[in-house]
């Protein structure tokens, strides 16, 4: 396991630094909201990304192949609930005041969002099905499951500050409707290609 290790850093690297929903939403939320009410959010993008590799890992990418009703409505489902938050951002505004804003999502959102997350799916079945060791199997999940969870956090906290960098400019509602309309438009590209995928 250790041979693969930087590889398995690397991967979990580029999958959680490259722009997706995640990162776009999180950017939104440090920008309004600031560090401290965004941890929340990471946490919760963590936990359900650990849970999304868990799953993949129980045999839940094989059961989603032999029954793709399954897997187009969990599409489905996903794209709704994407398609919900980032209209947030839309609805969220210009307010000026942080007190009036839209509110940060929750630990538990945050996670129940990657079950629609289609690039955390298909990160979380690529890690398992190219890193995990038969011999280690459960002990090589784990493994995986250190490696994204602290790149992860160190990722996600750049794009939260990334996005509160970008607050302190801010200052009007012009440009906070635009900050918001941007992200949200970016979530939506970002989610819109899982209509099309076959």
């Amino acid at each position: 396991m250790w041979t693969l290790l930087p590889s398995l850093c690397l991967f979990a690297f580029i999958t959680a630094f490259t722009p997706g929903p995640n990162n776009f939403l999180l950017a939104s939320s440090g920008s309004q909201f600031g560090l401290r009410q965004t941890w929340r959010h990471i946490i919760g993008i963590r936990v359900g990304v650990s849970g999304l590799i868990l799953l993949s890992a129980a045999g839940v990418g094989v059961l989603l192949q032999a029954y793709p009703l399954a897997y187009t409505a969990l599409k489905y489902v996903g794209f709704a609930y994407m398609s919900w938050l980032a209209i947030k951002l839309i609805l969220a505004g210009g307010n000026l005041h942080k007190s009036h804003a839209a509110k940060p999502l929750t630990c538990l959102q945050a996670a129940l969002f990657q079950l629609g997350n289609v690039k955390a799916w298909a990160a979380s079945l690529t890690v398992v099905a190219t890193y995990t060791l038969p011999s280690l199997y459960w002990v090589s999940v784990l493994w995986i499951l250190a490696a994204f969870t602290v790149t992860g956090v160190l990722c996600n906290l750049c794009w939260a500050g990334m996005g509160k960098a970008a607050g302190r400019y801010l200052d009007t509602p012009r440009k906070i409707r635009t900050f918001n309309y941007s992200l949200s438009g970016l979530t939506f590209a970002t989610i819109l290609p899982v209509l099309f995928q076959a």
